[in-house]
């Protein structure tokens, strides 16, 4: 039982972070499938990935320390067995003739093997809930996969990492293994309370999303912020050369990127969506400092002069009030704004007479 504690306590450990770096990528192939990132399918997802891991886990933990005699010691104890229904044999034995539901049920045989089945059980109803898989032979044959996956991985020592096996290979795992992965699709194929997680695309998806537009600005933020952070700041010590370097990039990123692609930054083309004239014709260079060099590029030179300012005169805290004071007009402006209007333009659209449309509407 420790050994099952000790998988389940390092998936709670490590799971976060495998979250949180696969949640920009499962969010983009989300919105370029259905449109839209659905909740419910996204957390059945991470609970899936969570059991996933914790049943990868439970196979190979706990890692013994590789000490001297360590494979002299196992030799003889760590035998493959390739015997079918073993655990039938075992188990009679090991209630020494005494068959009854609750003897059976008692001994330690039986309870290995119901652990064996109870781990691909999970897989079984994922595969039907949520990967939607409709036939039980091909849940079966994963079921089956998955758990030759496991005992490979058992029979190979971690694939050479350790110089001879430290846990067991049983044919009696594969049938276990891959009849609990079939029940649990079972289960899963009668449940009718369960929320949907459909991965039917969204039928009237023709707009932009806010969640889009967010998106789409979020990626673009992050480019910029890690090439100017990280390549820009150690250029030169002097704070005018350097702002005028981080201005440089913002123009280059957001204008003249945007006109070669016609209205799609990074973030925009990652999403699947591009800014336009109003009056649609083609985009051009007034048009887009027009939109951002207002509301873009401009509260950075604020935030760059209010930076000096504060820097120098830190006695004075008029620059940080005027400073904060314009990020929140700026926020209000092209934020909050899509929020309130019908048509979700902001003052960057309005101002300079642009929109954002799909960029692959029929698709």
């Amino acid at each position: 039982m420790n050994s099952y504690f000790e998988a389940i306590r390092t998936s709670l450990i490590y799971f976060p972070l495998l979250a949180l770096a696969s949640i920009v990528p499962f969010v983009y192939f989300q919105y370029r499938k259905t449109g839209y990132v659905q909740f419910n399918r996204s957390l059945v997802f991470y609970i899936f990935a969570f059991y996933a891991m914790t049943a990868f886990l439970l196979t190979v933990l706990p890692l013994p320390a590789i000490t001297e005699g360590f494979c002299e010691y196992r030799i003889g104890k760590v035998i493959p067995s390739f015997f079918p229904f073993r655990f039938v044999r075992d188990t009679y034995r090991e209630v020494q003739g005494n068959i009854s539901l609750f003897s059976i049920v008692k001994s330690t045989t039986f309870m290995v093997t119901a652990a064996n089945v109870l781990l691909l059980m999970p897989l079984g109803f994922f595969l039907r809930y949520l990967f939607q898989i409709k036939h039980a032979a091909l849940a079966t044959l994963i079921g089956f996969l998955s758990s030759l996956f496991f005992e490979i991985t058992q029979l190979t020592a971690l694939y050479g990492l350790y110089p001879c096996r430290y846990r067991h290979f049983e044919v009696d795992d594969l049938i276990t293994n891959t009849f609990g992965c079939f029940i649990g699709f079972v289960i899963a194929r009668y449940s009718t309370v369960l929320p949907n997680v459909s991965r039917k695309p969204l039928l009237d998806h023709t707009e932009v999303t806010l969640t889009q537009r967010f998106l789409a600005i979020f990626v673009d933020s992050l480019v910029v912020i890690l090439f100017t952070s990280y390549i820009i700041e150690g250029l030169t010590d002097n704070i005018w050369i350097l702002s005028a370097l981080k201005v440089g990039v913002i123009f280059f990123y957001f204008i003249f990127v945007s006109k070669s692609t016609n209205g799609q930054t990074l973030g925009k083309k990652l999403l699947g969506i591009r800014i336009i004239r109003m009056d649609g014709l083609p985009l051009s260079y007034k048009d887009l400092i027009a939109r951002y060099g207002v509301f873009l590029i401009l509260p950075f030179l604020v935030g760059e002069v209010s930076k000096f300012l504060i820097d120098t005169r830190f006695d004075d805290r008029l620059y940080l009030f005027l400073y904060l004071l314009f990020l929140a007009i700026w926020f209000f402006g092209t934020v909050m704004v899509t929020f309130i209007r019908k048509d979700h333009r902001g003052w960057l659209d309005r101002f300079a007479h642009t929109t954002q449309v799909l960029a692959n509407p029929n698709k």
